[in-house]
């Protein structure tokens, strides 16, 4: 049987993230967006439990480029984007909204060509904030993909990670839904 590891990041009433949602004039909706959650801004996936194979793509150095990416076994599995950015710094911290860890549109595309089911990231999003962040999760909806952000990944989790399991509410009409991910380690 196999190990498995908790994912999800909680943010409690004292945590600046949930402050900063509760001052949001669309509370509701800001609140969706912090810690681990699921982005959902045209349409969200058919099912609110999932367990999918992963590809763990090292990003600690670099964002994937298009040689990192072409020939991996993307199709139907979570891909994990193994930043460090959590590792490094506190959740919710400038430190860590600075981070560079987006895509580029080209690498996005091919992940989304080769049927990637869900991307998953230890940090803020696969696109720059404000509108290249909607944009790129908007792109992944057209594809029946889906983004899950702020998970918590370290070096010997992203090394024996095989799979993940992925369970969220697909009720309410928030364009981040929290959801709960956990690691199966092989």
């Amino acid at each position: 049987m196999n190990n498995t590891q908790r994912l999800s990041i909680e943010v409690n009433e004292d945590h600046p993230a949930y402050q900063w949602a509760r001052r949001q004039s669309d509370s509701v909706a800001a609140f969706g967006h912090i810690g681990t959650h699921i982005d959902c801004y045209s349409k969200g996936p058919q099912k609110s439990e999932y367990q999918v194979e992963t590809v763990v793509i090292d990003c600690r150095v670099a964002m994937p480029t298009m040689a990192m990416v072409k020939g991996l076994d993307m199709g139907g599995k979570g891909v994990v984007l193994y930043t460090g950015n959590l590792e490094r710094h506190d959740y919710g911290t400038p430190a860590y909204g600075k981070c560079a860890t987006h895509l580029t549109s080209e690498v996005l595309d091919q992940m989304l060509g080769q049927g990637a089911a869900f991307i998953l990231i230890d940090s803020y999003g696969i696109g720059a904030h404000g509108e290249e962040h909607i944009s790129f999760d908007r792109r992944c909806e057209d594809h029946d993909c889906f983004v899950i952000e702020n998970i918590r990944m370290t070096e010997a989790i992203a090394g024996q990670m095989r799979g993940v399991a992925i369970r969220f509410d697909r009720a309410g009409g928030a364009t981040g839904k929290p959801c709960e991910v956990t690691a199966l380690l092989g």
